[in-house]
């Protein structure tokens, strides 16, 4: 999926940013992006070991250092106390470089032999975009289309991409990474279908849900019958062609629908109107 721009950081009713009145800020969907008041904190280290610390922090939230040892370093079991103790020394400088020396970390703390994240001192956009999602998606079942529509496109406006979509490999972000975005595909489909006055709103919906859904057949047709409701149809026959080679690679399949009976149903759909 295209990255969108970043978003813009969630405003709470009385006008105050909530990311921003805590001192660090985490954007784990799409790539991971770390900020301080002082700037962006990322580079090469989040590819390392300390980064793979925060990022399984950022997934889990809390965990013993014995989980931790065997998410990040599993092929050393003999000094793997040792090294998570490192790689938390490591990540507290790098998140907190003028950190007194022996002093308190404000964002990574212990607890009961293990480590999480402050969630008074650290602000993920992961958590903003579940809450969002949820209250807009109970808006939309119970009818309020207004606070529907706003707040689903707060959330998908921070679901730049997959979480930690940098990291595609990591085992124990799997889980997580289809939950958030079977999540967003709900997100989408709701915002479509508050959209249907308007193909164009619309179809910009169906295309993110469409890269979510590569082999969903309903999320596929809605998008191609949006554009041949705009006329665009040499963009529906290209997607269509498309959407038949990547079945039949895929699952030896051919689409549940033609686009001829695409076509035709608008015709007779745009005559019916016209009577």
């Amino acid at each position: 999926m295209r990255n969108a721009a970043a978003p813009q950081l969630p405003v709470l009713a009385h006008g105050t940013t909530d990311a921003a009145e805590r001192q660090l800020r985490i954007f784990a969907l799409g790539r991971l992006r770390v900020e301080t008041a002082d700037g962006s904190i990322s580079d090469d280290w989040l590819d390392q070991r300390p980064g793979q610390l925060l990022r399984y922090l950022v997934c889990a939230r809390a965990a013993s250092a014995d989980a931790i040892a065997e998410a990040i370093c599993p092929n050393a079991p003999a000094t793997a106390p040792g090294n998570v103790r490192y790689f938390v020394h490591t990540l507290r400088t790098r998140l907190e470089p003028r950190r007194p020396k022996h002093g308190d970390s404000s964002f990574l703390v212990s607890r009961c032999g293990g480590y999480s994240l402050d969630p008074q001192r650290v602000w993920i956009d992961v958590d903003d975009f579940e809450r969002d999602a949820a209250a807009g998606l109970s808006a939309f079942a119970h009818g309020d289309r207004c606070a529907a529509a706003e707040l689903l496109e707060r959330a998908i406006a921070l679901y730049r991409d997959d979480f930690l979509a940098d990291d595609p490999y990591a085992v124990w972000a799997l889980t997580e990474r289809e939950r958030l975005r079977a999540l967003a595909c709900e997100a989408l489909r709701a915002l479509a279908a508050l959209r249907t006055s308007d193909p164009v709103e619309a179809s910009s919906y169906l295309e993110r849900l469409a890269e979510l859904e590569p082999f969903d057949s309903e999320v596929q047709r809605d998008l191609i019958c949006t554009w041949l409701r705009l006329g665009r149809k040499t963009r529906a026959l290209r997607h269509y062609q498309s959407f038949r080679v990547r079945l039949l690679r895929e699952f030896g399949e051919q689409p549940d629908f033609e686009l001829v009976d695409l076509v035709n149903q608008r015709r007779f759909v745009g005559a019916a109107a016209s009577r």
